[in-house]
Order: C-alpha cells, then structure tokens, then sequence
C-alpha cells in the first residue's frame, strides 16, 4: 500500500507541471505534422489514384473492380469535380476518366480515346499506374476481339450463332489472364546493381510517427528522472535513508509513476496521429510491449544519468544532447526503413535503433515476432545492468555523506 501511495503522489506531482506534460504531446504531433507535409511526395508503399466512371456499364465497372483489386493502388471512386479537388490538392497521383460510351466503342473493336488520363506534375508513379489501367483494358478488349472474330467466322460458314458462343469466347479469352497473363511487365528498384524485388517504402507520416516519439518519449524521461537530483539536493533522499526500506521504496515508485506517464504520452500520441493523419502507429499487442520495453529501457538510462550528475543543470544540458544524439543514430529523424543496412546495423547501437527496427517490422507484418523477440531481450538487459547500478550509487553516495557527517 506504502508503495502504491507514493505512486500516486509521484503521479499528482507529475501532472502539476501541465505545460511541460503538454509540450512533450503537442510538440510531436507539430513536428509529424510539419515532416509529413515535406515529406508527402516520398515514394509510397501505396499510390492513391481516382477512378471516374461515366459510362456505368458492365464493362466499366469491371475494369473499376479489377483495378481496386491491384496490389499497391488506393483506389477512390469519385465524380469529375471531385476527382479535379484532389488532383489539384496533389492527394491523388492520377486520375482516370472512364469515358461515356466505352463499353460500346469497345464491343464495336474501337480502343481509342477511351479514357482520359490526368496526372499530377509531382506525380512519380503516373506512368506506371497507366500501364496498369491500359493493361486492363487491353484484357477487355481483347476478349471482344476474339469473340466478334469467331462470330464473324461462324457466319461465313453459315453456322449458328448467338450470345452463348459470344460469352463463352470471351471467358475462353479472359482464361488467359488467369493466373496470370502470358506476358507481364516487372518494375524493380536498383540498388547497388541489384533489383529491389520486395522494397517496402512506408509512407512519411507514419515512418516519421515512429521516429518521433521514440526521440520524445527519451527526451521526456530523461528530464523526469530529475527527481532524482533534486531530491538529492534538497536533502529528501539523507532522510529517507534513515528508515527501513523507504530509500527503495521511494526509487521504486518513481520508476513506476514514470513509467505510468510516459505510457499516457505514447497513447495519446497514437490516438491524436490517429485521428490526424489516419496513421496506425501500434498495429498490434507486440507493438505497445515493444514500447513498454523502450520505456523501461530509457528510464534505466535516466536513472543512471541522474545517479552521476551532481546538478539538474547538468542534466538539463545532457538529456537534450543524448536524446538528440541517440536519436539521430538510432533513425529516429530518417525513414527508417528505406535505408542502407550498415546504417540500419549502426543504429542497433542505440535503444531507439532496436525499437524502431522492430516498430516498423511490426507495421509491415503486424504477425511477424521474428526479430521482436530479440529487441525485447536487448532494452530489458539494459534496465537488469543500470538500475541496481544507479540504486547502489545512490545509496552508496547517501551512506558515505551520513558516515563522514
């Protein structure tokens, strides 16, 4: 009970400081904010693209299903003015117009001027996206060909035939297709003479969440764990080591208040990049264990700092640098995962590097642990080594100042 009572004294304490509570929140979410807006026309794992139907035929809206149905395509389905917005907003890489009249131009063998395509001049997967479009509708087309050709050919030879033969001709065509087309085009990425074949390039607002409020979340414990130094300084901790236990009571409780607080910042974080962004930071249970993890690796690390300093101005001129430095080695400031993999080894170095690594290969695969499981072992070694470090310090220090008294 003693323990749970401190905690919530510690938490009460906490809280008062609203403006700081605040900043370490709302400063993230700015800096997301303003990094996401830069960052927009970054290579995307997923290209959003419009579809315009006017014709509203069979033939269309199958083209509109089999484009959705396209791995890496966001597809929105909208009218012409609406589909202009968001080109001119630059939200949408390409729109396509399905042109009254095309599925008759296409029944009739006609492939011209069926669609118009529209891109936007920032527009880097334009191009590609058309190649898809011109695919599908090569499909159709060809299946009409095919169909009026034997139809034709029927009639030459004074044969029967209708729609049955029509269709099947068509299913026989679009057969084909299935599983997959006798002929494909492949687009690969280069990197250093080899094809990237299986690149995943994460969007900027979710690549920079991650980042940054892994950088804040050190940032805004590292300067809690003042409490330490304070309380040091003002002569708290000299009385406490006077009775039974209240010394690590008092350490405990700290610890866990802090830990309590800075799990508050991280899920009012996701829920506001949530609701801003439509970014899903934390796509599964191992992503909040991974964090949990993160935290108590970095209040180890807070403690410890306080534990050596002998000022809080100290720590206030140490904290920044470490969570800067760290940070940036760590990836916390660069899309983590489109970077060589020596940076990426270099970055293991730090607890953000391990965290971040597994962050975002739970956002590509939220069922993968492969990886997981050995950050978890990484950031729970740290706090086993550095908080009974800093707690005989601390100790030690309290005993020796009571012994030379």
């Amino acid at each position: 009970m003693k323990l749970f009572s401190i905690v919530y004294y510690k938490l009460k304490m906490m809280a008062s400081d609203k403006v700081f509570l605040c900043a370490m929140i709302i400063i993230p979410v700015f800096i997301t904010l303003a990094t996401g807006l830069a960052l927009r026309h970054e290579k995307l794992g997923i290209v959003p693209v419009v579809l315009v139907d006017e014709d509203i035929s069979d033939d269309s809206q199958l083209l509109v299903e089999r484009i959705q149905g396209k791995e890496g395509l966001a597809v929105s389905i909208l009218d012409r003015n609406k589909a202009g917005d968001e080109l001119m907003q630059n939200k949408v890489e390409a729109v396509f117009l399905i042109k009254q009249g095309f599925s008759d131009k296409l029944k009739a063998g006609n492939a011209n001027e069926l669609i118009d395509f529209i891109k936007s001049p920032a527009s880097y997967s334009s191009e590609y996206i058309a190649e898809i479009v011109a695919g599908e509708v090569l499909r159709i087309h060809s299946g009409y060909m095919a169909a009026n050709s034997v139809v034709s050919n029927y009639k030459k030879l004074g044969k029967v035939s209708g729609d049955e033969l029509f269709n099947e001709v068509i299913e026989y065509t679009d057969s084909f297709w299935e599983p997959e087309p006798l002929m494909k085009m492949e687009y690969y990425e280069i990197k250093g003479g080899e094809p990237d074949k299986q690149g995943f390039y994460m969007p900027a607002a979710t690549a920079t969440s991650a980042g940054i409020i892994t950088a804040f979340i050190m940032l805004y414990i590292l300067f809690c764990s003042g409490w330490l130094i304070e309380e040091r300084t003002n002569g708290t901790l000299k009385r406490l080591i006077a009775c039974i236990d209240a010394l690590f009571l008092t350490y405990a409780a700290n610890i866990i208040a802090i830990f309590i607080s800075g799990i508050l910042q991280i899920l009012l974080f996701a829920v506001i990049i949530r609701l801003v962004f439509g970014v899903v930071l934390f796509t599964s249970v191992l992503s909040y264990l991974v964090m949990a993890a993160y935290l108590i690796c970095v209040i180890s690390i807070g403690m410890f700092l306080s534990s050596i300093l002998k000022t809080s101005a100290q720590l206030q001129s140490a904290a920044p640098f470490l969570a800067l430095v760290t940070g940036f080695i760590g990836g916390c400031f660069w899309n983590f995962v489109d970077v060589p993999q020596r940076i990426q080894a270099l970055s293991r170095f730090t607890p953000q590097g391990w965290t971040l690594y597994a962050i975002n290969s739970l956002i590509i695969n939220p069922e993968l642990t492969k990886g997981v499981l050995e950050t978890f072992g990484i950031l729970l070694i740290i706090p086993l080594i550095l908080l009974p470090i800093s707690y005989i310090i601390v100790r030690t220090g309290l005993q020796v100042e009571k012994i030379n008294r």
